[in-house]
């Protein structure tokens, strides 16, 4: 397990500080965006999906923007490793990864899908990716997936934190904190929160995405949460347990009041090493 933790985390690291590399076979390292491909009438169109891959030495992961949503998942059975073009010899539909360095690698796989809109039915798809390209989105919530977790001075809510649970009223809640945590170190654990200085970034384990806002902080105790996509504003009140775990107020049939408890990860690891190494196969 040590192994791969150092692996997935010398990716993110290369994933933002990509080395400039002439040759073209080296195995693609890091986030790349699909930037365009060709479509099943042959003809190369600007990409259709704001999708970036995230290579790693144990895992492939794909991370799609849809709006203010995305997805983080295991789309690809492989990982991307130079093949070349060429058919492989004992198995002609293998998917194919050529051109590649730390700036680009285009993706050859064989699609299988039936009328879809760009991709062919039992033909060859090809996709061409290229690194240090971003949307605004997927680069903010990159950026907080892939960062060490770490506090700040003078905002107690920035960094990572892990849902704990809903509780309909505080008056016991301190007594309730030990069986909560022993539920999230059960992996339990069914959500995390991200607070930037910018933007809150909600993750949840069961759907693998989840959304973007923007952050304004009010002080200490008052967040302002803006959903550019559906143009809603909303302001969450937060009540301080200790200086890493909070009580935020959610509204519930448009009068009742609940408290979502979350709680701040324990070490610095970056939540998106802990998502891919859910992944791996041991």
């Amino acid at each position: 397990m040590k192994a791969t933790f150092t692996n997935i985390m010398a990716a993110a690291a290369i994933a933002f500080a990509p080395t400039l590399c002439m040759a073209q076979t080296d195995n693609p390292r890091g986030v790349y965006k699909l930037t365009s491909l060709i479509n099943k009438e042959g003809v190369t169109i600007q990409a259709p999906f704001d999708q970036y891959k995230i290579c790693t030495d144990s895992v492939t992961l794909m991370f799609t923007m849809q709006g203010s949503g995305f997805s983080l998942g295991k789309n690809d059975s492989q990982v991307f490793n130079y093949t070349g073009e060429k058919p492989d010899a004992n198995n002609a539909t293998a998917t194919r990864i050529f051109d590649s360095n730390a700036e680009h690698f285009t993706l050859k796989w064989w699609s299988t899908y039936q009328s879809h809109l760009y991709f062919p039915h039992n033909d060859w798809c090809t996709e061409f990716y290229e690194s240090g390209k971003y949307t605004n989105n997927a680069k903010a919530i990159l950026d907080a997936l892939m960062s060490p977790n770490a506090s700040h001075p003078q905002n107690p809510f920035i960094g990572t934190w892990r849902f704990l649970g809903m509780m309909d009223e505080l008056r016991d809640v301190k007594k309730q904190l030990n069986a909560l945590r022993k539920d999230a170190a059960k992996g339990m654990n069914i959500g995390n929160l991200i607070f930037t200085h910018s933007h809150a970034i909600m993750y949840s384990n069961s759907t693998r995405g989840g959304s973007i806002e923007l952050a304004a902080y009010n002080g200490k105790k008052k967040i302002m949460m803006v959903d550019e996509q559906h143009k809603k504003a909303h302001e969450h009140a937060f009540i301080w347990l200790s200086k890493d775990c909070f009580a935020m107020e959610v509204h519930l049939d448009g009068y009742r009041t609940d408290y979502q408890i979350w709680e701040r990860m324990p070490d610095s690891t970056p939540l998106f090493n802990r998502i891919a190494s859910q992944y791996v196969v041991h």
